[in-house]
């Protein structure tokens, strides 16, 4: 279960104008400086910070009522135009988003909050790795299931951990947990998924990694060194600092063929305790997600749910070594890659692909994540390096 959206997006912009961007969704951005101190409260933040406090709390019951005029924000069809300035919160960087995927709510929740399948399978160009590091606990773990038939507030949270992929400029990537609240309520005649999310510590220091070719074909190279594979940045010790979210999902039409995303973002990332996030960053890895995301929901060859839960669960049951027998074409496809690709020319990466220590020196999570990606891939006719699914 997660966002789909998730979270979080990180994005660092250093000093010399370089980027580190990773998980942030959206189709539309609006500028992130705040309004002018004496313009009124915005009509959605009260609901925000209910929602924060929701988060940080124990609290068992929801009060609709709190988070009323963000729900009539986010019904405004003029109010998704406006141009809103979230503003910093807590020095952290601020942005607001939207976009719709051609699916319904129900089917978005069933694959992007579903406690079994893995955040990557819908989030393959910006989760590396995800889970839950305690488990939700409340009213209900089966959000799709109650759409269409919500009486009172349901909620469930809990605490995750992510790893992203490597940042479009940098390579960087990082792993931090999280704590989540989910909230499931029907206002104004429309059911509504809220997810609250917020960073719990600093994330682990940046390590070096590599985009293989095209973004769009989600091939990624996981060093484990930290530091970034930017030339002449190596060095660098960065860090996602905090990172805090909002995101609502809703039908905005009577067909229910359509879910909306709109999303309040937070971060604050960088080195050496200072915040380098920028709008602009932040734009970019709301392309990112989108782009991953739609690929795979409006997908028409997209598995059904219980066929994904199941392929997983027989990678999870797989030996080591029919595992690492699976892996092999990847390590072959590394080898032939490394003398062509750019990004995979940094003499720290040529060594671990030639020797074989790349694919030895994953853990487990890390080699059954790589294979149930490239069944994903498989499965919606992208190019794989596997030779052939399960």
């Amino acid at each position: 279960m997660r966002s789909f959206c998730t979270k979080w997006v990180l994005i660092l912009t250093f000093l010399s104008g370089v980027t580190l961007s990773a998980l942030i969704s959206g189709g539309t951005l609006f500028a992130a400086a705040g309004p002018d101190k004496s313009e009124a409260r915005p009509v959605w933040d009260e609901g925000i910070t209910y929602l924060f406090a929701m988060l940080a709390s124990r609290e068992t019951s929801f009060d609709v009522q709190k988070v009323s005029g963000l729900l009539d924000f986010a019904l405004a069809e003029k109010g998704v135009e406006a141009k809103m300035r979230p503003g910093e919160r807590e020095n952290a960087t601020g942005a607001y988003f939207f976009t719709d995927v051609k699916a319904p709510l129900s089917k978005v929740v069933k694959y992007a909050y579903n406690p079994r399948i893995p955040a990557y399978v819908t989030l393959p160009s910006v989760v590396r790795l995800g889970g839950w590091q305690v488990k939700p606990t409340g009213t209900v773990a089966n959000f799709w299931e109650k759409v269409g038939d919500v009486k009172a507030p349901l909620m469930m949270r809990g605490i995750e951990y992510e790893e992203i992929t490597p940042d479009l400029t940098t390579g960087a990537y990082y792993r931090y947990t999280m704590d989540r609240l989910m909230v499931l309520l029907h206002y104004r005649g429309k059911d509504f998924f809220i997810s609250v999310t917020r960073q719990k510590n600093p994330s682990t220091v940046g390590r070096k990694g590599a985009i293989i070719g095209p973004d769009t074909d989600w091939n990624y190279f996981y060093s484990g060194q930290k530091g970034l594979s930017k030339a002449g940045l190596g060095w660098v010790n960065s860090y996602m600092y905090d990172a805090f979210s909002v995101t609502i999902l809703f039908e905005p039409g009577v067909s229910k063929t359509q879910t909306r995303y709109m999303a309040f973002k937070w971060l604050r990332a960088g080195w050496g305790g200072i915040n380098m996030v920028k709008q602009e960053n932040i734009i970019e890895g709301c392309n990112r997600f989108a782009s991953g995301f739609k690929k795979v929901l409006e997908s028409p060859q997209l598995p059904e749910a219980e066929h994904l839960i199941d392929v997983y669960a027989r990678i999870k049951g797989m030996s080591d070594q029919d595992l690492t027998a699976k892996l092999q074409p990847i390590g072959r496809a590394l080898q032939k890659l490394r003398r062509t690709d750019p990004a995979l020319s940094h003499r720290d990466f040529k060594d671990m692909i030639e020797n074989g220590k790349y694919l030895d020196g994953m853990s487990r999570e890390e080699r059954e994540n790589l294979l149930m990606v490239e069944m994903m891939k498989l499965s919606l006719g992208k190019l794989s390096f596997l030779e052939k699914s399960l």
